[in-house]
């Protein structure tokens, strides 16, 4: 076809502006001819694809006009509201037009082709004169002013070439997207707090990590807190004991440790030379650790505690042959203090059992029943029973 490089370049390309710009789908709308073909509005068009589309609509005898914003996206279309009226209400009445709300650069057919760049000035007049003719092309630049001014001025525009030259295909597009997609991910709005740090305190064998240690009157609302920021082994006498000394600021906490059958267990608390009382025991595995979000010690007269919240720690004893404790670099397995048997589970067993036990009793009656093994003859003589039966 002599004007196929006419009819492919229907299709706005960023050459004809002067710049490159990167990958980017906007809304087309393509009407003017009777034969404007009706195409789904749910699917995504490359280039090529929006070419042919166009392609189907031109000849050689055929005036094109592109109105091409420097932005516009399809929620521009429904969004944009002069009071309660769209502002594309000229785009809207008409009646035969196909909408394609995501195209792949359409504007980068018109590369290499001679079509006309018209601009749009500030006082709504164009650059140049529009002078429709059969084959030509001309790409009105709609910059400045809103989406409704624009409206207006497309289609006295359109009304004036369609009288001079009816056979003629518009097209209203955009170089870019309005909106950045990726910028449009719901944040919330909250101020994200920063993750809490946890604190490390290791020894010669000995190795702990926490998040916060708390003290304070047990029925106390808030707990005071405060910070240990070194571990120090205090020497003994035996090698199966152990004494860990963590000191702070204004806090001080002994931990007493004893190794015992391959199991090693917490034996003592103190807290600023106060003995607490363990209310958890700790009795883990020579080569485990102990894990807790909560670990809890009163003091003997139940007024006071300490808490650890988010604590994992774990003592290291020589191997069996004797020889020097494991690395204190990483935890061993950890063993944590929730216990395998819930509440949720205990209740969930307490019922079933009561379940069981009705179950049982409604089986012992149902067994228990006993049918008749003699009937009355009606023209025989009458049953008696006696008693001893």
């Amino acid at each position: 076809m002599a004007n196929l490089g006419v009819s492919v370049a229907l299709f706005l390309v960023f050459a004809i502006f002067g710049s490159a710009c990167a990958s980017s789908n906007v809304p087309v709308f393509v009407w003017g001819k009777p034969s404007v073909t009706y195409v789904p509005a749910l699917s995504r068009y490359s280039s090529s694809e929006f070419a042919a589309l166009v392609e189907a609509q031109i000849d050689e005898n055929t005036f094109t006009v592109v109105f091409a914003e420097e932005r516009l996206s399809a929620e521009d279309l429904s969004q944009c509201k002069l009071k309660t009226q769209t502002c594309f209400k000229n785009l809207q009445k008409l009646e035969r037009k196909s909408y394609l709300p995501s195209v792949e650069e359409p504007l980068s057919v018109l590369e290499g082709s001679n079509a006309q760049s018209v601009q749009l000035l500030s006082d709504g007049s164009l650059s140049e004169r529009i002078v429709p003719q059969a084959g030509g092309i001309v790409v009105v630049n709609l910059s400045g002013g809103d989406f409704a001014s624009h409206d207006a001025v497309i289609d006295a525009l359109y009304t004036r070439l369609h009288n001079a030259h009816p056979n003629i295909v518009a097209i209203y597009t955009a170089k870019t997207p309005s909106f950045s997609y990726s910028s449009l991910v719901r944040k919330t709005r909250q101020t994200e707090e920063p993750e809490p740090t946890k604190e490390v305190l290791k020894t010669d064998g000995f190795l702990m990590v926490y998040e916060n240690f708390l003290f304070g009157q047990a029925d106390a609302a808030e707990l005071t807190s405060a910070k240990l920021m070194q571990a120090v082994r205090v020497e003994n006498t035996t090698t199966d004991s152990m004494q860990i000394r963590l000191t702070g600021t204004s806090a001080q906490v002994d931990l007493f440790f004893l190794l015992t059958q391959g199991s090693w267990e917490i034996t003592g608390v103190w807290f600023d030379n106060q003995e607490y009382y363990l209310r958890h025991r700790v009795h883990v595995n020579q080569h485990f650790s102990y894990s807790c979000n909560q670990w809890e010690y009163y003091s003997f007269d139940l007024q006071k505690k300490i808490v650890f919240e988010e604590v994992q720690v774990q003592p290291f004893w020589p191997n069996a042959e004797g020889g020097e404790p494991v690395s204190n670099e990483k935890f061993g397995d950890a063993w944590y203090c929730v216990g395998f048997t819930s509440g949720g589970i205990l209740s969930g067993l307490f019922l079933v059992l009561i379940f069981i036990i009705i179950g049982s009793y409604g089986i012992t009656w149902m067994m228990d029943i006993r049918t008749m093994d003699r009937f009355d003859d009606p023209k025989g003589k009458t049953i008696t029973v006696n008693t001893a039966e």
